[in-house]
């Protein structure tokens, strides 16, 4: 069994909003996907409030394994999600 290909997407935080920043990467592994998401959230305009998400594809469903994002306060939060 081959790596799983993990990829990042970015969009608004905030609820009303399902923008996203930028096309679906993709990579070896979950440490490398995650560690983009921080940067790309980290790097990021606090008041966009950013979130980014480490998922994968598992027939048609998308799934999240890490989140972090950019709350109303400027906060960084991340989540490893199983």
């Amino acid at each position: 069994m081959g790596l799983m290909e993990y990829f990042v997407r970015t969009m608004e935080k905030h609820k009303e909003s399902t923008r996203g920043f930028s096309a679906e990467i993709p990579y070896s592994g979950l440490r490398k996907a995650a560690d983009e998401a921080k940067r790309k959230v980290l790097e990021s305009d606090p008041a966009i409030m950013l979130q980014a998400d480490a998922c994968f594809r598992n027939r048609n469903q998308v799934m999240t394994k890490y989140r972090c994002w950019i709350n109303e306060r400027g906060e960084f939060h991340e989540q490893t999600l199983v």
